[in-house]
């Protein structure tokens, strides 16, 4: 919907995807895939397909804090490995960064580093 020449998201809509990010968090927890300890999320890196995908899920996952665990918006929430609590994104000062990089399709993993 457009507004005064912006998008406007639909209350309803927005309410909706924040119980489906709610309970697709719940069911990873349970499930043992990611682990939230204060305002550090501990996850298998390997479920971030993509550095987009890895972006989003820092965000959902910042939402569900603010929602579920009182955090403010401007928390910082500090994502690691959950097997050797390596760091791998951040959000900060209401920014998203994923700290690791990805294998694209075209560049096998034993390919050297441009120079």
């Amino acid at each position: 919907m457009i507004y005064a020449k912006k998008k406007v998201q639909n209350t309803a809509n927005l309410a909706a995807q924040t119980a489906k990010i709610i309970a697709n968090v719940k069911e990873l927890e349970e499930k043992n895939i990611i682990r939230i300890e204060g305002n550090e999320v501990y996850l298998y890196p390997e479920i971030w397909k993509d550095k987009a995908t890895a972006l989003n899920w820092i965000k959902c996952l910042h939402l569900y804090c603010m929602v579920k665990k009182r955090f403010k918006e401007s928390d910082a929430l500090f994502f690691k490995h959950i097997e050797t609590k390596a760091p791998i994104g951040a959000f900060k000062n209401k920014k998203a960064a994923v700290l690791i990089s990805f294998e694209t399709s075209d560049q096998p993993s034993n390919a050297p580093a441009p120079q």
